[in-house]
């Protein structure tokens, strides 16, 4: 007996041991920029943004219209997104809209006007809009405007404040829609 009294005690040590936990770090959140969609021109029909570094896409029931719309008539070009979500228990209504007028090629936009070139998001459960001014512009660069194809894709950025609402940040926008 005496023989096997190490390999039993080899045995017991290894079924001790294989007991043990590891500390291992908690993952990692994710990466918000890896939850926006691509940055495409093929009219895939999508929109994002980091919104107070937190990603943002059309999401859920539309409350005031479809998740993702995009005209362009006469020179003026609307792209608006919707999201509706609740997540850990907080719940968002929010909208977003480009509106950009004069336009008729691809460039570099500044939108800093609350009634013909701007952004603006409301908030429905907070009850607060926000809209570019001159003191909050917006930047929109339009990287496609197809209408043959009806297609209209580009980036935005801005930084918007409300009195009482406080202050939005937006950065990596980008959209991808049909008109």
């Amino acid at each position: 007996m005496t023989k096997h009294l190490p390999a039993a005690l080899a045995l017991a040590a290894l079924l001790g041991l294989s007991h043990c936990r590891r500390n291992d770090p908690a993952p990692a959140p994710p990466d918000p920029l890896a939850q926006l969609p691509a940055e495409t021109q093929t009219g895939k029909g999508t929109f994002g943004c980091l919104l107070n570094g937190k990603a943002w896409t059309q999401a859920g029931s539309p409350f005031a219209g479809p998740l993702l719309n995009a005209q362009y008539f006469s020179q003026q070009l609307t792209v608006s997104a919707n999201r509706s979500t609740t997540v850990d228990g907080v719940r968002t209504v929010q909208g977003i809209q480009i509106n950009i007028d004069k336009i008729n090629s691809i460039g570099r936009y500044t939108l800093a006007d609350s009634t013909k070139d701007f952004i603006n998001i409301v908030d429905l459960v907070t009850a607060c809009t926000y809209y570019t001014d001159k003191a909050h512009p917006a930047t929109v660069e339009i990287t496609r405007l197809d209408p043959v194809a009806r297609i209209v894709s580009g980036r935005f950025a801005f930084t918007l404040e409300t009195p009482g609402c406080g202050k939005i940040t937006a950065t990596d926008g980008r959209f991808d829609c049909r008109f």
